[in-house]
């Protein structure tokens, strides 16, 4: 039932499965196992660790004030054009009634800025203070990336959507934001970082509603 599934994963976790999952003018399939995987996939790994990551490096390395990207290199812009290229698709996609689709592209923008973190390893650049304007950079883009995942995923899960924009603290909120790769200001300060999504436990899930 909706109300039970909305109690364990959340509305947003509810509606990003159903749109997720069934494509349109298709039928779809509902189990726990399938909505305890795609929770702790997407949501929990890909966005939130994603999410609550970023802010927590720009908390303990910068206070919580945004940097301005000075510093960039090439690798910074395969994440522009990620940001980009989920834009271009998730318009196109929505066009033609491609939910499902649509929240792919998201997706895998959202991956190839978790593995930029990876990439540059912004733990590793803190420790020289001669890297701190690149360390500024990094950061600043995987802010952006953020809000501009942020603003896609609005029609889709919209409480989370507007929870992280609050704490990216900006007001560069709507699809005309994404014009242009440099919404997050400079100078400006990001709130605290919050657990959007909690991992499930499938044994203990489906142990609980099979009793």
């Amino acid at each position: 039932y909706a109300d039970e599934l909305a109690e364990r994963f959340t509305v947003d976790g509810v509606r990003y499965y159903a749109l997720a999952e069934m494509p349109y003018a298709n039928d779809g399939s509902i189990t726990y196992e399938n909505v305890i995987k795609r929770f702790n996939t997407d949501l929990v790994n890909n966005l939130g660790n994603l999410v609550k990551r970023t802010l927590d490096m720009q908390k303990k390395y910068f206070d919580g004030v945004v940097q301005a990207p000075v510093a960039r290199e090439a690798i910074d812009d395969e994440v522009v054009a990620a940001c980009v290229t989920a834009f271009d698709k998730v318009v196109e996609c929505m066009d033609g009634y491609r939910i499902a689709d649509a929240l792919e592209a998201i997706f895998t923008m959202l991956s190839r800025a978790n593995k930029y973190i990876d990439e540059t390893t912004p733990w590793t650049l803190a420790k020289d203070e001669s890297k701190r304007e690149r360390l500024g950079t990094v950061l600043y883009t995987l802010l952006e990336a953020i809000r501009w995942g942020a603003v896609l995923l609005a029609p889709f899960i919209p409480a989370t959507a507007e929870e992280i924009l609050n704490e990216l603290n900006t007001d560069k909120r709507d699809f005309a934001s994404l014009n242009t790769f440099d919404g997050m200001v400079a100078g400006s300060e990001v709130g605290d970082s919050k657990v959007l999504f909690a991992r499930m436990d499938e044994e203990k899930v489906l142990e609980f509603n099979v009793k």
